[in-house]
């Protein structure tokens, strides 16, 4: 799995936005040369595999939560994720565990999932180990259901398993572990550890990845050595203390907005992660999400004293410019040797007992609902030292005296997509993925640039485009699909009953495809569609399956013709990392086992049904 000949990129300090410089040591020197390793988790050490005991279990009582942990943790580390969908928890798991890291805490949304995932890695090859699974309760004692399968949640805001892997990171930072939180659309390109264990990022408490200018997004955080009365463990029990308190009493936000009464609460993990943020770099506690609740309501907006718009006249020959109905037809590095990340204090939020009225005000009853009070007693009952509450007027000097902690976007795009800080850390399908910077066929010919991989946002129009990315990159584990298939012929979309549809499953019996050749890369896109077509009319006279051909990554068509223009890229057959000469936004994807026999699948052929 080692790469030869490694390029080697020397990244020798790094300037915070906060004025703090750090010199980088040796190795991050060396950062972007990739030796000979086995597993990426070799060069920090921080192999788990077949080092953890393994957990099975309900993580719901403090003790629970505790004894899961200390079996699952590797060096106070773990990795959290929640679903309730088996296939991609699997996959998963796969992933990590292929990666060294068996330190991994999956939630489930019922047992009956956790021991079909146990059955899947079972017998764990030697050494590997066993695997960690979890579950909330989803009923109460009397076995009433709970509305949303949470037991504290009284209606549904966002996801819930998305909840469930909060309130587990949560109590785990509360209890003095360091996690990454991820979802199951996220991958392990290279040694996460030996990156964020040496400066600059073993400066950061935390780290997330950018959604867009300064939001969170929840697919990626990673959580290190906070103190669990201090601001990151305070906006993790936050956000879903807002949650909690929202779902189960929304009267002062139905008295401000009437028109809101009967709605959904519209908020999810991220934005209430967002604002806790937020709250923290201000210093006090703050409620954009308001501005969720009340959407067009006008009055609402005038009561608290806000404006949202204001009217400004034009000039008339900007008015043939501006449009505000656009649904209607009349309308490398910044510095040589630095490496940037963007970055902000937190601090512990509080009151002082004041709720500016335009800063979301008080905007929960302050009588507390049974459901509060219990999501509050789940932190009490962890033991530990917590924050200082920032509703009370009596805790303003101890909040002010809590140590601030550092918190870091990555995968921050600038320059349009042309640069993206922290994306050698973390980063998305759009900004490196698609440049060929994931592909695990490639090892050895590329050095591995990103640690983490997400695979998010921009993606090609198809039900299952994150699966196709997973086998074009090389990191689909078709033995995990085979087992959850129960038969390897069954592993292939087209035959298998993978969405709404009930038809019955056809048995694979002839595949028909061209010969090698028949396809190439003077064909223009309407002849290559022409000969999917006549391969597609002699699969169903024969009642066979057709093998879609790949394109010729040397086509004119799947060329993006400025750059392949500016890189001398077209038709000459050779190709390279990063192939943004290639037209990979929506029209196809590569892949191959070499950069020699690289080819391009047309994205059209995923679309189901069409």
């Amino acid at each position: 799995m080692g790469l030869k000949n490694p390029t080697v990129l020397a990244y020798a300090s790094f300037s915070a936005s906060d004025g703090t410089r750090y010199e980088a040591s040796s190795p991050l020197s060396l950062f972007f040369e990739a030796a000979a390793y086995g597993r990426v988790c070799e060069r920090s050490g921080f192999c788990s595999n077949g080092k953890i005991k393994g957990y099975m279990g309900s993580l719901d009582t403090a003790e629970q939560i505790r004894e899961a942990l200390q079996a699952t943790h590797f060096k106070k580390e773990v990795v959290v994720f929640a679903d309730t969908r088996l296939p991609d928890s699997a996959q998963t798991l796969s992933r990590f565990r292929d990666a060294g890291y068996t330190h991994v805490l999956a939630v489930m949304e019922n047992p009956a999932q956790c021991n079909q995932l146990k059955a899947l890695f079972y017998p764990s090859p030697p050494g590997e180990g066993p695997i960690s699974c979890g579950t909330y309760e989803t009923h109460d004692s009397s076995g009433n259901r709970y509305p949303v399968l949470f037991k504290y949640l009284a209606r549904g805001v966002g996801m819930t398993s998305w909840w469930r892997k909060w309130f587990t990171v949560g109590r785990a930072v509360a209890l003095g572990y360091n996690v990454m939180a991820v979802d199951t659309d996220v991958l392990v390109l290279d040694d996460w550890y030996w990156r964020v264990k040496q400066p600059p990022l073993s400066d950061f408490n935390m780290l997330t990845q950018n959604e867009w200018g300064i939001s969170f997004n929840g697919g990626f955080s990673y959580i290190q050595n906070a103190a669990s009365s201090g601001p990151i463990a305070w906006l993790l029990f936050e956000a879903l203390h807002r949650a909690v308190r929202w779902a189960e009493d929304n009267s002062v936000i139905e008295a401000t907005s009437p028109a809101y009464r009967e709605q959904d609460v519209p908020l999810d993990d991220q934005g209430l992660l967002q604002e806790c943020v937020f709250s923290a770099v201000t210093g006090r506690p703050v409620f954009p999400a308001v501005l969720s609740f009340y959407l067009e309501d006008e009055d609402a907006y005038r009561r608290i004293g806000v404006n949202r718009s204001r009217s400004y006249p034009v000039t008339a020959e900007l008015g043939e410019l501006v449009c505000e109905r656009y649904m209607e037809a009349s309308c490398r590095t910044n510095e040589k040797d630095a490496v940037e990340v963007s970055t902000v204090m937190l601090k512990m939020p509080h009151s002082g007992g004041q709720w500016p009225s335009e800063l979301g005000g008080y905007p929960f009853n302050r009588t507390p609902g049974p459901l509060t009070v219990a999501y509050r007693q789940a932190y009490a009952d962890l033991g530990v030292k917590l924050w200082p509450d920032p509703e009370d007027p009596n805790t303003a000097a101890a909040a002010r005296a809590t140590k601030p902690e550092r918190f870091g976007y990555v995968s921050k795009a600038y320059d349009g997509d042309k640069g993206c800080r922290g994306c050698w850390a973390e980063s998305t399908w759009w900004m490196t993925g698609r440049h060929g910077w994931w592909h695990r066929q490639l090892q050895g010919q590329v050095p591995r640039k990103v640690a983490i991989g997400h695979i998010w946002a921009n993606l090609f129009d198809s039900k299952f485009a994150k699966e196709i990315i997973l086998m074009h990159t090389g990191w689909y584990n078709w033995r995990i699909a085979a087992r959850l298939a129960k038969s390897r012929p069954r592993t292939y979309f087209a035959n298998q009953n993978c969405f709404e549809e009930s038809h019955p499953v056809p048995e694979v019996r002839t595949v028909v495809a061209y010969q090698p050749g028949v396809v190439h890369g003077g064909l223009s896109k309407e002849q290559y569609v022409a000969a999917v077509r006549g391969l597609a009319q002699v699969a169903v006279a024969l009642g066979a399956i057709a093998a879609w051909p790949a394109a010729s990554c040397d086509s004119e068509w799947v060329l993006n013709k400025e750059e392949a223009r500016q890189q001398g890229r077209q038709g000459t057959g050779q190709h390279a990392v990063p192939w943004s000469y290639l037209d990979t936004r929506y029209i196809v994807q590569a892949f191959g086992d070499s950069l020699e026999n690289l080819q391009c699948e047309w994205m059209a052929l995923a679309h189901h049904g069409r």
